[in-house]
């Protein structure tokens, strides 16, 4: 017998059963097929495939005329041991068919990193939705070091967060890239601000310029610029893979893209605010994050994330992902991220379906070792699908006057094989699950080292 999804959601609680995804198009990062997917009792995707039979008891949702598709991967998000937050920002995600979050610890003076993680990871289970994280790393001494031998070997982390203009030497920032290669780990950095924005945005708030403008005009694109071909160089000299991002600037997608192209391996990411909006539009600032950049960065980044150079978006969630009041100017990486998408890329012909699964889920999957786990439908794989309706019609982001148009819809959210999101209502899929992403293997160091060796000399 089966159970039809007509029922309430309250009657769906608790009830860890089979759930039979039944005549929706699944959509993956490759390919496009009319199948039905069974999710299992533990949480993964037991069975795909064309009229699959239904178990004794298993329930189903009726699929027909929508598009099935991995929960979305956000690879940056800034909310930190906090577990309110944690909870307001895990819901948004959730509700706009997010189901993975990669926050950022920060690692407080005197803490050690692997305390840092345990009460990170206490605040994150509130969240509704799976977690994993990304270490910050400040400073650069052997406790640092002995720190991030702990969480990668104990924790699940295999990266760490840079600022590529902050207090670290290159010398210091060298330390960091050259151990965490050794432990299997990758270095992310940051590459639009530092201590030279720092300097201008004193000056201009001497001044009287308000915090927002001050941003905008002091964190210059060619800070960025200058900050990515320093990641870049840092990496390269070392033979390692390098994150950059999130990338707001043309310069920034021209350096990555020139680096690839001499064999460097490198991934990026960018915020859906700088695909849809321009310094035009008005947007509150956020420190930790670029500001809006000028039509011609808009485009540039467009063409980095088509093509690859930029692969995967992310919304960079914080304090201002939990803002709901009226008045709240837009921001729209964390609940419009696959709406906005869907509008201003598949809508316009910018991204085909499957590249739309790709910069939403699969590419940050594969970037930071968690696929197929995540970002992928296949047998064995998470079962968090985002059942959505392509047909959703265009609206704005917000009430607010210049908020970005989206279309499309999310119908229903399933994340371990529970139905956490139906309608315009949770469904109670209970606490968020630890999502530990493997170090990328010792090996690797060795023949990385060599493929940037052979890359120099062709360069």
């Amino acid at each position: 017998m089966s159970s039809s999804l007509k029922m309430g959601c309250s009657e769906w609680v608790g009830k860890q059963a089979m759930l039979l995804v039944r005549g929706g198009t699944v959509v993956t990062a490759e390919a496009s097929f009319r199948i039905d997917v069974l999710c299992g009792r533990g949480g993964e995707i037991a069975a795909i495939g064309p009229a699959l039979d239904i178990p004794h008891g298993c329930r189903v949702l009726d699929a027909g005329g929508l598009l099935v598709m991995p929960g979305g991967v956000d690879p940056h998000t800034r909310i930190g041991a906090d577990a309110g937050r944690f909870a307001d920002i895990g819901h948004a995600a959730l509700a706009a068919g997010t189901t993975t979050l990669i926050d950022c610890i920060d690692v407080p003076a005197g803490h050690e990193m692997r305390a840092a993680w345990e009460e990170w990871r206490h605040a994150a289970r509130g969240g509704g939705v799976d977690f994993s994280a990304h270490m910050v790393v400040n400073h650069w001494d052997a406790r640092m070091a002995a720190g991030m031998r702990a969480v990668t070997r104990d924790c699940g982390v295999n990266s760490f967060r840079l600022s590529c203009g902050g207090d670290l030497l290159d010398t210091q920032l060298l330390g960091v890239i050259d151990h965490a290669m050794a432990l299997g780990a990758l270095c992310a950095f940051d590459t639009h601000r530092g201590q030279v924005a720092d300097y201008l945005r004193v000056g201009l708030c001497d001044a009287g310029i308000g915090t927002a403008e001050a941003q905008a005009l002091s964190c210059v694109p060619m800070i960025e610029d200058a900050g990515t071909a320093r990641a870049l160089m840092l990496a390269g000299v070392l033979g390692s893979p390098v994150h950059l991002g999130p990338v707001s600037t043309k310069g920034a997608i021209s350096a990555i893209t020139t680096a690839r192209l001499h064999g460097q391996r490198t991934s990026a990411e960018v915020l859906v605010r700088h695909l849809v909006m321009t310094e035009d539009d008005d947007a509150p600032s956020c420190p930790d994050l670029p500001p809006l950049r000028a039509e011609e960065h808009r485009q540039a980044l467009w063409g980095g994330l088509s093509a690859g150079m930029a692969g995967m978006t992310a919304s960079g969630a914080g304090d201002e992902g939990t803002r709901t009041d009226e008045d709240a100017r837009p921001m729209p990486d964390l609940s419009g991220r696959l709406g906005l998408l869907w509008h201003h890329g598949v809508g316009t012909g910018r991204l085909s379906v499957e590249e739309f699964v790709a910069v939403t889920s699969a590419n940050a999957a594969r970037a930071f070792n968690i696929y197929p786990r995540k970002g992928a439908i296949m047998v064995g794989a998470d079962a968090d699908l985002v059942l959505w309706d392509p047909r959703g019609e265009a609206r704005a982001l917000s009430s607010c006057h210049g908020a970005p148009v989206m279309s499309g819809c999310v119908r229903h959210v399933v994340r371990g094989g529970v139905l956490a999101w139906s309608g315009t209502q949770a469904c109670g899929a209970g606490r968020g699950r630890h999502v530990a992403r493997p170090c990328f293997g010792r090996e690797l160091s060795a023949r990385v080292r060599r493929g940037a060796h052979l890359a120099a000399q062709d360069g």
